[in-house]
């Protein structure tokens, strides 16, 4: 057994043994679950980023493969397609925008590639450094309200870029300069109803918001498992009624919060029966109000009534 195939097993030996135990999380009825391990069109292997079109509905997976994976709100699959390349290394953020094109932050081939909900090709941008408008580990994207492309990234260049959707870099924001600002892994980009920018930044264990303008206003978590603290949060997604959902990576659940940092509660415990989780690296609202947990390392995807 190699040293990887070890560590997995362990793993999930752990998980095992933490989920025989009394958990916190709070009662959700889960509604569906969808994909199971393996290679094969509809099945996973390691999910690393989630989103859903607010078009149609369509979940669009990421996993380990490199494959980008389409399904059905109910979790049929429909399509499938890889990146160009990935040797190096997977992608591990994808974000489907109001026109139904999917954007991808292409992390260990240090750009941001572009297509279409069946996987032709649009735009490519991005290159290899530390300068404006390069990437180190580009790891999370979205869209602002206006158009504005936003990708944060980590490995030395712990930051969030903004640029045109052509691909011009504009400038950076939650870098090293900004003092209390300063995002170290920015893992999910969520913005709200009022074009504020809801960041995980995943390793200071908290989620940070920022204004219009790009500055830091506030943020909210601390290092831990109790209640409202967090443990490398990889996931975000905000709710119709304001609150947020974060996927607490480390703590495999999936917490909910209001938005002035109050802990509302958590689903969710380890293990890999319907209802457990491991290491969740996503969550995303179904457009019918239900919520896709991104089950990781059981390389599935859960849909959630809660």
């Amino acid at each position: 057994m190699n040293r990887l195939a070890l560590r997995h097993f362990l793993f999930l030996l752990a998980l095992a043994l933490v989920g025989c135990a009394d958990s916190p999380g709070g009662s959700g009825d889960v509604e569906k679950v969808f994909g199971k391990t393996g290679l094969s069109p509809g099945e996973v292997s390691y999910a690393r980023a989630i989103s859903v079109s607010t078009v149609d509905g369509c979940v669009f997976i990421v996993d380990k493969t490199a494959r980008i994976q389409r399904f059905s709100a109910d979790g049929n699959y429909e399509h499938q397609w890889r990146m160009p390349e990935h040797v190096n290394g997977k992608p591990t953020g994808i974000y489907v925008d109001p026109q139904n094109r999917v954007w991808v932050a292409d992390t260990h081939y240090f750009r941001v590639m572009h297509y279409d909900r069946d996987g032709n090709e649009l735009r490519r941008f991005g290159s290899q450094g530390e300068g404006p408008g390069q990437f180190v580990f580009p790891c999370a994207i979205t869209l602002s309200p206006d158009g504005i492309v936003y990708v944060g990234e980590y490995g030395g260049n712990d930051r969030i870029n903004r640029f045109t959707q052509q691909g011009e870099y504009l400038d950076s924001i939650a870098d090293k300069t900004t003092g209390e600002g300063w995002v170290e892994r920015p893992a999910a980009l969520e913005f709200d109803e009022n074009g504020e920018l809801w960041v995980a930044d995943a390793c200071h264990h908290r989620i940070c918001l920022y204004g219009k303008d790009g500055k830091f206003k506030r943020a909210f978590g601390d290092p831990g498992d109790g209640p409202g603290q967090l443990n490398y949060p990889y996931g975000l997604a905000l709710e119709a009624g304001g609150t947020l959902l974060v996927a607490d990576r480390g703590n495999n659940r999936i917490c909910r919060f209001n938005r002035d940092g109050s802990f509302v509660g958590s689903w969710g415990s380890p293990g890999r029966a319907e209802g457990q989780i491991a290491q969740p690296w996503g969550v995303a609202l179904a457009n019918n109000g239900g919520i896709y947990c991104l089950d990781s390392w059981n390389n599935r995807v859960q849909l959630i009534d809660w």
